[in-house]
């Protein structure tokens, strides 16, 4: 079977980047495997062919199927020949990598621009309909230009009626970051200008969360893969005096430190891969002070055989966090602290918990699930649901709730009624990855009648890949757009005998020219 493979590799007509989606899902690949193809196809050749043979079961076989009916061969990159016979058995059929510059693809969440360089038009526009809110809260416009030339980013943008800068040089192993767009480490929460926020901001994007004035400088220590950073940032935005920074070689672990002040900032987003022990994913993003900490921690762990999953999510939302209005959302008047756990086989059988205490308010409850009828089209599962809250107030309800779910990897589709005494409330949510990089959310929620405890709202956040939430409010619909190039963020939501109802829209584009 390996001779016949390694024939059809030399054999072949056709490159594995010119398969068009349409075939790959006739194939029968999963949208997460289409994805991956994608990514692996515009890489290096060696490590397309490692990733090949690292796939087994069902993947392998319909990558094989594709590789035999399509006739595909990986041409090697052209100004780049072969190795000698001996090195070519040696690697098991590998070739140099590419030069980065050849690299024209961007990869799944990330900016993947190689070493090109290019200029950069990104615009920005948000509109928070709200009755009481000063005109000069409601609207925010921007217009930013800049670009990457030499190992060297810079910005230029006017954000309201602002001019801002942002440059981010390096020479040798220094670097210096300033102005009011690039930081070197990753943090969301960091200085971040309250009236706007990136929707763009991933891995290498040009246009990266909207901070207020910072700058950095530091020395990246040489490492095999990326390097480690270490060095002193001033933020007056964050600390009013100036501390040290750190980031891991992968941007994976990051942080910020005021002594003087005694504030500090944590950036965590990793994966562990157990084997046996399954895989594990962690989020996490904490402000850290004497008079208040804030942030939250997110983690996700599935077996081995992606049968089992655990989600557990607890955060602590402060006015602090907030210096004006951001995503839509009104700035808590008091802090919040809440904690939300599920635990579920396949997500058709489980049970959740919640636990929230926002001033003299507490809220907890807990809830089981589990199917009436399993298909390859969907499920129809059963949940039963009990609420508490104490503290100003003494209720208890029960929620009983029929709903219809599809889940496979990051696409989710889901509707469903849960019935209380005193009322009741429709909830859904949709999520849809489209193509690479591209993904739709949908995600709603309805209530009637006089219900007593608020309802548990499944949101996605921009932080996190989930965050849950505590509302009361009559109606919320969220929709949310993101590629690489655009986004569009839209939410409304209805309050119970209020006429000032909440519109939030956010619009954002950025245009790459190659130079």
């Amino acid at each position: 079977m390996w001779f016949i493979f390694v024939q059809s590799l030399f054999a072949g007509e056709k490159s594995p980047k010119d398969v068009p989606v349409a075939t790959l899902l006739r194939i029968g690949f999963s949208p997460k495997l289409v994805a991956i193809w994608k990514k692996k196809t515009n890489a290096p050749r060696d490590e397309f062919f490692q990733w090949r043979r690292s796939l087994k079961g069902k993947e392998a076989a319909l990558v094989s199927k594709l590789w035999k009916e399509e006739n595909l061969n990986f041409p090697n990159s052209p100004n780049q020949p072969y190795q000698n016979r001996e090195s070519h058995k040696n690697l098991g059929l590998e070739h140099p990598k590419e030069s980065p510059t050849k690299q024209k693809h961007l990869e799944v969440g990330t900016y993947d621009l190689g070493l090109r360089e290019y200029l950069f038009l990104g615009l920005g526009h948000q509109n928070l309909d709200v009755q009481y809110l000063p005109r000069e809260e409601k609207n925010h416009s921007s217009f930013a230009f800049g670009g990457y030339t030499k190992g060297q980013r810079f910005s230029l943008e006017k954000r309201d009626e602002d001019f801002l800068y942002g440059i981010d040089l390096k020479a040798h192993s220094f670097r210096l970051t300033s102005g009011n767009r690039y930081k070197p480490i990753p943090h969301f929460y960091f200085a971040k200008d309250p009236n706007f926020y990136s929707q763009m901001d991933r891995p290498n994007s040009p246009l990266p969360q909207s901070i207020q004035s910072s700058h950095f400088f530091g020395y990246q220590f040489p490492n095999k893969t990326n390097p480690f950073e270490f060095g002193v940032y001033y933020a007056p935005g964050f600390s009013y005096a100036p501390g040290i920074y750190f980031t891991s070689p992968n941007k994976s672990y990051s942080g910020v430190w005021s002594v003087r002040e005694n504030k500090s900032s944590l950036f965590v987003n990793d994966t562990y891969d157990l084997k046996k022990a399954g895989k594990h994913r962690i989020q996490s993003e904490s402000i850290f002070h004497p008079k208040e900490s804030v942030g939250f921690l997110y983690t996700k762990s599935e077996s081995e055989n992606s049968n089992f999953f655990l989600d557990s999510t607890v955060y602590r939302d402060s006015p602090l966090l907030y210096g004006n209005v951001t995503s839509g959302e009104i700035r808590p008047e008091i802090p919040q602290t809440l904690g939300y756990m599920r635990a579920s086989y396949k997500y058709i059988l489980g049970g959740e918990g919640l636990s929230s205490m926002e001033g003299h308010r507490y809220e907890s409850g807990g809830s089981g699930f589990f199917p009436i009828l399993v298909s390859n089209f969907g499920n129809i599962l059963y949940r039963y649901r009990q609420y508490y809250e104490s503290g100003n107030y003494q209720y208890k309800e029960i929620g009983r709730a029929l709903f219809y779910e599809w889940r496979k990897e990051r696409t989710v589709y889901s509707i469903g009624f849960e019935s209380r005494e005193m009322g009741g409330q429709w909830e859904g949510k949709i999520a849809i990855p489209i193509l690479q990089g591209h993904l739709l959310e949908l995600s709603a929620i309805f209530r009637e009648g006089n219900l007593k405890t608020r309802a548990w709202f499944e949101n996605w956040t921009y932080a996190s890949d989930f965050n849950i939430n505590l509302t009361d409010r009559e109606e919320i619909i969220k929709l949310k757009y993101v590629s690489p190039f655009l986004s569009l963020n839209v939410s409304y939501s209805e309050k119970e005998n209020s006429p000032t109802p909440i519109l939030f829209i956010n619009f954002q584009f950025l245009h790459f020219i190659e130079i």
